[in-house]
């Protein structure tokens, strides 16, 4: 410690529960903290790359503070697969959806040159694999109780003596 002093090891089971707790928590704040992305007039078009396998959907939402048109092209492995220019206010979105053949997805959303507005992407994916950190989160998380369990159960009783002067 840094005042010199010392403290006692720290468990395994204190060190699983930690972990699998962290990893819970962190993937819920990664995966599903979903913040649009804001753009101003003067803002380059917003562009992005993911992964995907067969079946995932790629959708595009954007929101603007006054009537605009919104330009959404969608690229698979390179090629345009998606171009559309709808229009879009504070009460319609502008929205695009787009299911994945498998490749790398590519995306480039832009506003005309006078709007303000918010973009949201959401890429929902066919297979459950968003949902493996949970799983692995939870499988470490029930073997830290598990072990601080057997750890209480095995503790041996200490027992404090009291030494009382009889002077």
């Amino acid at each position: 410690m840094a005042g010199g002093g010392t403290a006692p090891p720290l468990k395994f089971g204190d060190v699983l529960l930690l972990i699998g707790v962290s990893l819970l928590i962190g993937t819920l704040f990664i995966q599903e903290w979903d913040i649009p992305v804001k753009m101003n007039p003067e803002d380059e078009p917003l562009e992005g790359t993911s992964q995907s396998f067969s079946g995932d959907v790629l959708t595009i939402s954007a929101v603007t503070e006054e009537e605009s048109d919104v330009r959404i092209e969608i690229f698979e492995d390179g090629e345009k697969v998606e171009d559309e220019t709808l229009f879009a206010n504070r009460i319609t979105p502008a929205k695009l959806s787009y299911e994945s053949k498998g490749g790398k997805l590519a995306w480039k959303v832009s506003l005309e040159l006078s709007a303000t507005g918010e973009v949201d992407i959401d890429l929902d994916r066919v297979y459950f694999l968003n949902f493996v950190p949970y799983i692995l989160g939870a499988l470490i998380t029930t073997a830290g109780v598990m072990k601080k369990k057997s750890e209480t159960e095995n503790k041996e009783d200490v027992v404090d003596a009291i030494i009382e002067d009889e002077g």
